[in-house]
């Protein structure tokens, strides 16, 4: 069998919410601790910010049927909706006006965000924390907050900038241009990258192999990353570089170990919600696991994708599975392989992996010019080709060199935290692929379908805030 799953996690999935709730009305993670005492210690200082990262894989960031992976690969094209799915997922597949204005992604981060904020100011303001631990928990609590920022701004566009604890400074704020988000996230990453060490650590600071808190390397990663979106393409080479170059990190050759905890190849997972489960989109992907899909399981893989990778390619024999039912083939995303093996799991949700790493360094390598030789963008994109079993890419202009590159990245990357969304606008091809793909789901594209919805609770309560165009 291609899965592992308990008697006891189908049945939970059945009788209980096969999405998540909001954090308010889910149970408080263990390692979560409450007001201002909490950060008087080191103990209860660096148990506030586990706590934060609990809420991250509680709350849908990590994963899940209604996490990014699910919900922003579903605007894309990496999925197909199997019919009966609630009218929220209907409605984000065709790419509709979202009536139901979905708030569930944009309250999680911001969830996060305010306390990202009160771990920033707390910490930093202790007297009891010594100065070693300040500096890798407010480390990693601006890679968190840096993490929700970067999701906001291309999800929504222009979203508050909440830098505070205070509601009294933060209402009625309106909204903040994108710039200058993306400087205070580049401001956190720069500030962690120097701050974090090398190492994963423990909440107590010793040396782990589970890469469940971010370290360096998990800031210059996603610093690499901004940069690339922000076309600082030297900026971009050098912060993935730093990380390829660390020993750290190696690709995983065998791609059914891509995922597994602590593997060479995560550069941040996520920890496991509760004892038993594993990575949160196991549960949500793995249609065979549940007998097919259904108006509860009802991602599957888009013909577009399923059927359009490269002849001989491994992701697609180790990354996608099918189930038929009634006849009909169902394929669905297999990256993910467990949804419950009991303690300890076998799966983390990862935030960022060096795969990722080495394609930012080969499209910014490619957009300076440097298209080949030992230290040229064709090299990068062949060391993942050649992991996938592919042979090298035959791409030798500019133009044809990021071709070959976001191909890859469709096919490195589908159904992981929004990549192929996100790459589609920043590559302003969205309006030509979407409309397609729009028409062939059932709906009509509009160019401001790009964005999300800002919440109508947000508006209703800020006479500064304005809706994103296309939406009433």
């Amino acid at each position: 069998m291609k899965y592992i799953v308990g008697f006891i996690a189908w049945a939970s999935l059945l009788l209980g919410d096969t999405g998540c709730r909001k954090f308010v009305q889910a149970p408080l993670p263990t390692t979560e601790l409450v007001g201002a005492s909490v950060y008087n210690t080191n103990q209860t200082a660096a148990s506030a910010v586990s706590g934060i990262l609990s809420t991250m894989e509680n709350n849908c960031i990590g994963g899940g049927a209604n996490g990014i992976s699910a919900l922003v690969g579903l605007s894309a094209d990496d999925f197909a909706l199997y019919p009966g799915a609630n009218s929220l997922l209907q409605e984000m597949y065709v790419n509709a006006q979202l009536s139901s204005n979905p708030s569930t992604i944009w309250s999680n981060l911001y969830n996060v965000i305010y306390q990202a904020n009160s771990a920033i100011l707390g910490i930093t303001s202790s007297t009891g924390v010594t100065s070693s631990m300040k500096l890798q928990l407010v480390g990693e609590a601006e890679c968190i907050r840096a993490f929700c920022y970067f999701y906001l701004v291309n999800l929504y566009g222009d979203v508050p900038l909440v830098l505070t604890t205070n509601y009294r400074e933060s209402e009625g704020m309106g909204r903040t241009a994108t710039v200058e988000v993306y400087g205070q996230i580049k401001a956190d990453l720069i500030a962690a990258e120097g701050a974090l060490s090398q190492n994963y650590l423990t909440p107590a600071g010793a040396t782990t192999s589970e890469r469940v808190r971010p370290n360096a390397g998990a800031a210059a990663a996603l610093l690499a990353r901004v940069y690339l979106y922000n076309g600082k393409y030297d900026s971009a080479e050098m912060e993935a570089t730093n990380v390829i170059n660390n020993s750290n990190y190696s690709l995983v050759m065998d791609l059914d170990s891509a995922f597994l905890v602590s593997n060479t190849e995560a550069i941040w997972q996520l920890e496991a919600p509760n004892g038993g489960f594993d990575a949160p989109d196991g549960g949500a992907f793995l249609l065979s696991a549940f007998g097919g899909p259904s108006a509860f399981f009802p991602y599957i893989l888009s013909d577009s994708l399923e059927y359009h990778f490269e002849p001989g390619d491994l992701r697609q024999v180790h990354w996608t599975d099918s189930i038929v039912v009634n006849g009909t083939v169902y394929y669905y995303p297999f990256k993910y392989k467990y949804y419950y093996t009991g303690n300890p799991p076998a799966e983390y949700s990862t935030l960022i992996r060096l795969a990722e790493v080495y394609l930012i360094r080969a499209e910014a390598r490619t957009q300076q010019g440097n298209l080949t030789g030992p230290i040229g963008a064709l090299a990068d994109l062949n060391t993942v080709r050649w992991r996938a079993g592919l042979g090298g890419s035959t791409a030798i202009s500019q133009a044809d060199m990021l071709s070959a590159i976001m191909r890859e990245r469709r096919f490195e990357l589908f159904t992981e935290y929004g990549h192929r969304w996100m790459d589609l606008k920043r590559t302003a091809t969205v309006d030509a692929v979407m409309q397609t793909a729009t028409s062939l789901k059932g709906g009509t594209w509009a160019p401001t379908d790009s964005l999300y919805p800002i919440p109508l609770d947000d508006i209703s309560g800020d006479t500064k805030m304005t809706q994103n165009p296309g939406y009433n």
